[in-house]
């Protein structure tokens, strides 16, 4: 790998990691756990551990008017429950429009990585998304250009791949709780080789428009063995062409 660490292969979190639900509690629901094995009693003994690493209340540092959308979407809806009509699209779990992109795809699924010394290209099987990031500092590209994946330029720092992300769309959200951003956000990801079937990353989201501070998450990648009898993974598809989405709005 032109001297760097290979990174290539599935990576995901451990079994039991957050799923997308809330990253401020990184817990995902008892139903996915039980799905997992888990028994009852493990599922309700778990603590709940924020994937913010850089917040003493592991709480995202919204300003006033962004947490107050943030409330406000939950009070029409109720994360994974629909409580109320929303009133537009906008007030809806961006999932159910298959709209996931950055840097949500992150923790959502395992993923893979083809590496080259030119670029470096991470792929899901969920909503069949990837981004190709060049490492060779060319520039980013106008940032009137928006995408739900963003505009990402790579390099190596030592053992560690250091990606930068702009032009994102503003219309995903972090988790299944309304946790939103602006167009404005940019994430610089770090992901550090700490053995062959470990990678450490860390996230860190500025965002002028919608925190006080930026704020850095962090969890652990786990290499998935394709050759394992006991890893598949699942082909994913998302309900394209389904109208029923038009039902919960007013």
């Amino acid at each position: 790998m032109d001297g760097q660490p290979d990174m290539q292969g599935f990576w995901g979190e451990p079994a039991g990691g957050a799923d997308g639900t809330n990253i401020e509690t990184s817990f995902q629901t008892a139903e996915a756990l039980l799905v997992q094995g888990w028994t009852r009693e493990q599922v309700a003994a778990r603590t709940p551990v924020s994937a913010i690493a850089d917040a003493p209340n592991g709480l995202v540092p919204y300003q006033e008017r962004a947490e107050a959308r943030r409330q406000q979407i939950l009070s029409r809806y109720g994360g994974e429950i629909i409580t109320g009509k929303p009133r537009s699209p906008r007030d809806v779990n961006p999932d159910l429009f298959c709209l996931l992109g950055m840097p949500r795809l992150q923790y959502w699924q395992d993923f893979q990585i083809v590496q080259t010394p030119s670029h470096v290209v991470m792929a899901w099987e969920r909503t069949h998304s990837y981004r190709v990031i060049p490492l060779d500092g060319r520039p980013h590209v106008s940032p009137k250009i928006k995408t739900y994946m963003g505009d990402a330029r790579g390099r190596w720092e030592g053992n560690t791949l250091v990606v930068e992300t702009r032009n994102l769309r503003d219309w995903t959200w972090f988790d299944s709780k309304g946790t939103l951003h602006s167009d404005e956000m940019t994430l610089v990801e770090r992901y550090t080789y700490v053995d062959g079937d470990t990678v450490r990353l860390q996230m860190t989201v500025n965002d002028p428009q919608t925190l006080t501070r930026p704020f850095t998450m962090a969890w652990t990648l786990e290499r998935k063995h394709a050759d394992d009898p006991g890893y598949e993974l699942m082909e994913y598809a998302c309900v394209e062409g389904e109208r029923a989405r038009e039902a919960i709005l007013e």
